[in-house]
Parts: structure tokens; sequence; C-alpha cells
């Protein structure tokens, strides 16, 4: 009678310590769940020390999610046999599911002071705040650094141990290059993250003084050492191929007029401050927040949509943004756009004083003087992304870029008297392995030859065309 399987040994031959120093190159929300006293969606922090923890669940589970696009798809479900049950073991519920061979460690962050960010819903006929939608959350600054540590177990079996290896060499090269986020609205540009620092130690448990090495690494005063591998195997070739559809816009756009997304944080040190500043993040940077973004481009893509007379434009919309759970039921979607955060570079702060009139008088009203201080001048890089794109998707954001690219979309507030106009300077359009690049010469966009035109047009024809959900090419 053969032996139950929990019985059996893992035979385990070699443990493989991979360490590194994950730094966040963006806010990131990585939230207790709960609802705070002061803020409406705290941070998750340690009990003892109080300095900021990354669960090693939470990037268990990002690693496993970016295995399963990696190899099978965007938004796909997980198949049995694939790359994230091999490295990370079944999925809850499984009883033929093995035990993960990857242990993944929780990580401390640096004490750092975190960044307030006021949210609010806009109603998109009005353009204005909705009543009882505002609330406010706690992010990690951008350069928040933790400490990893991942502990692969490789079997006897020369084969299993390198397909283990190679399946932790692809997550791992993912999370360096930036392209797994952690946390919160993801979608909207938080948790973007690289790594730095690559350790690897490698522990044959044949070998006595190894296996003593591995039984006291927590004690090196005891004199065991273990050799270092050199990291650069993470950067080896990935024989699997991208299974993974994205259409990708990195354009640059110069600010043409001030803007102001509105935040009423300090402007430096001194008694006098404005009113009103624009959104900086936790290093006192300008920015466009993803979510100022992703919500200008929604409402104009209404405008889009209606005036071209697509039918069922908000099932379009919901297909694309993901779906809006307010005042409706139904089941809610994650957007497939992808809003990065951008950082404003160049340019200066300006403090403006201003005062409302009274209409009736036009006179100015008693202790209506007001300062703000909007960006003026300097450039972003926007980017923007979308998963499994159709081509009436990419028709559209394709029409986005034109508004955003002739000053006729404004971000951000006050824009009746001028504010949050950009003009374009460079666009890089990716659609898999096809690149085009846009750029302007004296202001003006340098036309593109007629097979990119043609190609471009095309997905614009395509948004013409659609009928419904789903009709696009």
């Amino acid at each position: 009678m053969n032996q139950a399987r929990w019985q059996q040994s893992r035979e385990i031959s070699t443990r493989l310590i991979i360490t590194g120093n994950l730094i966040l190159t963006s806010p990131a929300h990585l939230g207790n769940g709960d609802r705070g006293s002061s803020v409406d969606l705290p941070l998750l922090l340690d009990t003892v020390e109080g300095r900021p923890l990354l669960q090693g669940s939470s990037l268990a589970g990002a690693l496993r999610n970016y295995l399963c696009a990696y190899e099978q798809g965007l938004r796909q479900a997980e198949k049995r046999g694939h790359l994230a049950e091999l490295l990370f073991g079944g999925v809850k519920g499984d009883p033929q599911g093995d035990q993960s061979p990857l242990i993944i460690d929780d990580a401390l962050g640096e004490l750092t002071t975190p960044e307030i960010r006021d949210g609010v819903r806009i109603d998109g006929r009005t353009r204005t705040a909705l009543p009882n939608f505002k609330y406010d959350l706690e992010l990690l600054p951008p350069g928040t650094c933790f400490p990893l540590r991942f502990e692969l177990l490789l079997p006897a079996n020369l084969d299993q141990a390198t397909a283990l290896r190679d399946a932790l060499t692809l997550a791992l090269q993912g999370l360096q290059r930036g392209e797994i986020f952690l946390g919160a609205r993801k979608s909207r540009g938080y948790g973007r993250c690289t790594v730095e620092g690559w350790k690897m130690v490698s522990y044959d448990l044949h070998q006595c003084q190894e296996l003593l090495a591995w039984l006291s690494s927590d004690y090196p005063c005891w004199g065991f050492r273990a050799k270092e591998l050199s990291p650069t195997t993470l950067d080896a070739p990935v024989s699997r191929a991208d299974q993974r559809k994205i259409f990708r816009i990195e354009a640059t756009l110069s600010l043409a007029t001030a803007m102001l997304i509105r935040s009423e944080e300090p402007l430096g040190g001194g008694d006098q401050q404005p009113d009103v500043i624009q959104l900086r993040n936790g290093l006192g940077q300008p920015v466009v927040s993803g979510t100022s973004l992703a919500g200008v481009l929604r409402a104009r893509a209404v405008r889009i949509l209606q005036t071209l007379g697509v039918e069922k434009h908000q099932e379009f919309l919901d297909d694309l943004f993901g779906y809006d759970m307010h005042g409706r039921s139904g089941q809610p979607s994650a957007s497939r756009l992808i809003v990065d955060e951008a950082r404003i570079d160049q340019g200066v702060t300006l403090v403006q004083n201003r005062v409302s009139i009274d209409r009736f008088t036009g006179g100015a009203l008693d202790t209506a003087l007001f300062s703000e201080a909007p960006q003026v001048g300097g450039e972003v890089k926007l980017t923007l992304s979308i998963h499994n794109p159709k081509d009436a998707d990419k028709g559209l954001l394709l029409l986005l870029l034109k508004d955003l690219w002739t000053r006729d979309l404004a971000i951000g507030g006050t824009s009746s008297i001028g504010r949050g106009r950009l003009e374009g300077r460079q666009a890089t359009i990716c659609d898999g392995a096809q690149t085009w690049t846009l750029t302007t010469q004296d202001n003006r966009l340098v036309r593109p030859n007629l097979e990119t035109r043609t190609i471009l047009e095309g997905y614009v024809a395509a948004l013409r065309s659609v009928k419904g959900v789903g009709s696009g090419t």
C-alpha cells in the first residue's frame, strides 16, 4: 500500500536565500482594512514598532498573479500545472494542491511620515463634487524601502529544481522591472515599485558545513558561512513567451497654462500659507495624480462616445474604466485602463491672490480674498495602458490623447479660468511588438508616415463602427 502523501518527505536538497530592497517609486496604500479614527483608510502598521508592514501574503499574491498573467494572459483564471501553481502551490480549496516551496517573509518598512490625500466623487453632469462622497487615505511616500527575503526549497530532482528556479527568476524580474504593483488602487498609479541590491546565498543541505551555516544563518557569530551567488541569474532571458496584451501610450506634454489639482498641505515653511496649492507627493514634488487624470478621461470619454453615437456607451465605459458600483446594482469589475501618477518636472509654483466678486454690485466681496499656488510651466510624462485591448478601446484612447495634446482637455480645478491645459511634445505608442512615435516641430505635430496613419486611423474607425460592448475587432 502506498504511503500517504502527507507522510512523504519533500526531499529538500538545497535552500536558496534571496534578499533585496524593495523601493516604492510612487505612493502606495498598504491598508489594514479598517476605518481609522483620524483618516478613513489608514495604513497597516506593525503593532510593536509602528513601522509600515508589507505582508508576505500580499507580496506572494502579487507575484502569483504576475506569473499567471505572463503565462496565460491578463485577467485569466489560473489553470492547474502552470508556473503559478508550481511556485506557490495549489489555490485555496484545492485538495490536490501542494504546499508552496517558496517562503516569503513579512517586511517592515522605514519609519516615515505618511502622506494624506483626499478623494472625492465628481458628478459627471455638473462637474462638481457629490455630497457625502469625500474620503481620505494614508499613503506611503515614494522612496519608502522594505527589505525583502525569499527562501526557495529545491528538491533533489534536477529538472524540478531548474523549473522552480526559472519560475522564481521570472517573478523577480517582473518585480525588478516595476511590472508588479502593490496595495490598493493599482490601476490609478499607486503601488509602483522596483528592487535594488539583490543578494543570493545557496545552502547545499547534503554538505555538513552548509547545513550548519543554514541552521546558524540568524546567528553569524557562530562562524558558519555559505557561498554567495551572483544575482546576475536574475537577468537571464526567459524562454517563455509573454502572453499579456497591453496597449500603452507614453506622452510627454508641457503645461501650456497653470495647473491646480487642489491640496491643502502647507507650501514650505512660514506662517503665511496659501489656501490651496498644487498637489504634491510625499517628497514634495508636484504631481498629476492618476485618480484626477482618470476622472477627466472618463468624463471626456462619455462625450466622445455620445458624439459618435456609440450604442450602449455606458456598458462600453464600464468595460474599459471599471464598473461603477455607486447607485447601481451589478457585479463590480476592475478598470482595464491603467493610469499612472506623473511628476511635473521643472516649472515653478506661484502664489496668486484672487477675490470673489459681488454679482449685484460688481465690487469685491468683504472677507472673500483668498490665495492659490498653482504650478506654472514644466513638463509631465503621462503613461496610459489598456489591458486586453480591443481596437475600439485603442481608438478611444487615441482620441483622448488628441484632446490632451491640443489643449482641449483640462486637468484639475479652475479650468473655467484657463488652467490645466497641456500641449503635446512627444508620444510613444506601443501595441505588442509595434511601436510608433509622434513628435512636434515648431509646436506642430509632425505628420507620421502613411503606414502609421493607416493603422492609427483604423483604431478610430473601429470605435466609430462599434455597436456595443465586445463589438470592436
